[in-house]
């Protein structure tokens, strides 16, 4: 399999327009690429300039209600479920905004669950770029508050009746902070950015807080792990006590999942809700972890929509939890034996994904496709992989990125929790050798994990290979029906 190359570029069908937009986007400073601002460093954020920018763009968050999420573990996929089930509810037009991208800018920007069109995209970067300063040092700079400037005008344009965000990195800082929440929620917490939000969780917890501010109308707390919900609580405390916000903290005693089973394709679930129960949900998301964030979905939900004046029903939470996709968060990309795709990224989500293959698949072993951006604590999350104990094979490679780690150097630190590495030249190798080990062990499944890069490329791997597939699969057909029109080779 052949190399992917290292920037993921827009289709060639795209319109030339298109392109350009996405040129443009990727020649401004991208804190996805580059590293971030060390912590302490406020004006590398410059929040105030970027809320003036807004100012001169007619302030177009304040058009909708906002449910702002925040959170190190699961706020992508919390995002789109809290937008899933309100546009099942009847929003008139839920707008979400969630990041990274897998293969597209457009997948950022969404209304009712459907990415922004190509000629939508371009009218809302012409809509943006006008204001932009010329000058990176007037402040407006960077791929991601364009972006997120994109989307709060995308949704005003569209009429939408709320908009749900995803905050890029921490909280308090956060161009998305921007915004004057209805409801401000808070994932699971936990290790990851340290450089840019503190050493420690305190300090980490602090960043991510900051989204509970005067202004905002309830606070919403999911489930913590045991361990840290007393520090994450006490931050979230603080912070709403200080801003004068209601704060609403998920309960044991109240879960809203009756009932889950583990399935293959991920859950079937009963839930008991303010509006009544639904038996038998169907939640195509893999890991016990899609279950709290399911749970915060559902508890912000229902905070907003008491604010808001509008009542739930059962019906509404069915179709929209069913309705829910999250692609690139333990993806299947082959059902039989299967393949996985998941940006584990953290310690947290690193476990997460190990314990996920554990749920779906008992008794399976793990042949792991790993790659790694260089910022990453790479120690912790191997041990929490290697703390999930089925990994037989580890097959490293570097992804396509200028933070990348690369696959040599990943290598040699996995080798000191696991037998069996292997470094590859690219994804592409990683994920053969892992499927050709996985013949010898059917029962094993291959998990592509790590950066959104690596889950990336692997996605493009399978696509590319369905399509040759796909193509020889229609030559062959050709093939037998002309030899039975001209009797060919019939002895």
């Amino acid at each position: 399999m052949s190399r992917i190359a290292p920037v993921r570029r827009p289709p060639s069908s795209s319109t030339t327009a298109y392109r350009e937009a996405e040129e443009f986007l990727l020649s401004l400073v991208n804190y996805e690429v580059l590293p971030a601002p060390a912590r302490g460093d406020q004006e590398g954020w410059h929040l105030g300039e970027f809320t003036r920018f807004l100012a001169d763009l007619g302030n177009p968050q304040s058009c909708y209600p906002v449910v702002h999420v925040a959170g190190t573990k699961g706020k992508g996929s919390t995002t789109r479920l809290i937008s899933s089930i309100l546009t099942a509810l009847g929003w008139r037009r839920v707008g979400s905004f969630t990041s990274p991208h897998i293969e597209s800018f457009r997948e950022r920007i969404a209304v009712d669950n459907a990415p922004i069109s190509e000629a939508e995209f371009v009218e809302a970067l012409g809509a943006v770029r006008p204001a932009c300063p010329e000058r990176p040092h007037e402040g407006f700079r960077t791929t991601f508050e364009a972006l997120t400037a994109m989307a709060l005008h995308h949704f005003r344009g569209r009429g939408c009746e709320a908009a749900v965000l995803e905050t890029g990195l921490g909280g308090r800082l956060d161009c998305t902070n921007a915004v004057s929440a209805r409801v401000a929620v808070l994932t699971a917490i936990g290790f990851d950015h340290q450089r840019v939000l503190g050493r420690t969780l305190r300090e980490i917890a602090y960043e991510k807080a900051g989204i509970i501010k005067p202004g905002t109308a309830v606070a919403v707390v999911g489930p913590q792990l045991p361990r840290r919900a007393a520090v994450v609580m006490r931050e979230a405390s603080r912070q709403a006590s200080a801003a004068g916000v209601p704060l609403e903290t998920f309960e044991t005693t109240r879960d809203p999942i009756v009932r889950a089973e583990p399935l293959p394709f991920g859950w079937i679930v009963d839930l008991r809700t303010e509006a009544g129960e639904a038996a038998g949900v169907r939640l195509e998301a893999l890991g016990r972890h899609q279950l709290d964030n399911l749970r915060t979905a559902l508890l912000a939900v229902d905070a907003f929509a008491r604010l808001e004046g509008r009542s739930l029903s059962v019906g509404g939470i069915r179709k929209g939890v069913e309705a829910f996709r999250a692609p690139g968060r333990m993806e299947v990309l082959r059902q039989e034996p299967a393949v996985i795709a998941d940006s584990a990224h953290c310690p947290l989500s690193a476990r997460a994904a190990i314990d996920a293959c554990a749920e779906h698949f008992p008794g399976c072993r793990v042949m792991l496709v790993l790659g790694l951006l260089g910022d990453k604590n790479h120690r912790l999350i191997l041990e929490s992989l290697r703390r999930g104990g089925r990994i037989d094979a580890v097959f490293t490679h570097t992804p396509s990125s200028p933070r990348a780690h690369t696959g040599e150097a990943l290598a040699a630190l996995a080798r000191r929790h696991f037998e069996n590495v292997v470094s590859c030249k690219d994804v592409g190798e990683a994920l053969w050798r892992a499927m050709r080990g996985q013949r010898r062990t059917p029962s094993a499944v291959v998990l592509a994990t790590g950066t959104t890069y690596s889950v990336a490329e692997a996605r493009m791997v399978f696509a590319e290979a369905r399509t040759v597939f796909a193509e020889a699969r229609g030559v062959l057909r050709g093939s037998v029906e002309k030899v039975r029109e001209t009797g060919a080779g019939c002895v």
